[in-house]
């Protein structure tokens, strides 16, 4: 690696990138994705897997952003606490979505919101006598 990128990224361990393709009836469309690496990785099967984890991740995101709309959400102005609280029940309502294959994540948030007792079965919970 040349010298003045080295000094710029002191902890820079590794630049790699994955090419995929994909074909349809019409055509093959290639991808390149381009990662940077800090520590950890000194195989090609190890940024491999590091790089299918991050994309698992991002999966994540996404699912949250979408049905959730987490981005949007403004709790962070009320307290800090608020925010976690709110991270920790999306990611248990995301969670509740390999548990109940049923219906998609999204149909199932709108369940909730409008009927109680689907509300109280997603979070395991039973209703006081």
């Amino acid at each position: 690696m040349d010298k003045p990128m080295r000094e710029n990224w002191k902890k820079l361990a590794a630049v790699g990138m994955i090419e995929s393709s994909r074909r349809s009836k019409a055509s093959v469309s290639v991808e390149r994705r381009y990662f940077i690496v800090s520590s950890g990785v000194k195989t090609v099967e190890q940024f491999a897997l590091a790089a299918r984890a991050h994309w698992g991740v991002e999966a994540m995101h996404w699912v949250l952003d979408v049905t959730f709309r987490e981005d949007d959400c403004r709790v962070r102005k009320a307290t800090p606490h608020a925010t976690c609280r709110y991270s920790q029940v999306r990611a248990l309502c995301f969670a509740q979505r390999q548990a109940l294959p049923d219906r998609s994540l999204r149909r199932r948030r709108k369940l909730a919101d409008r009927r109680p007792d689907y509300r109280v079965e997603l979070l395991g919970l039973k209703l006081r006598q």
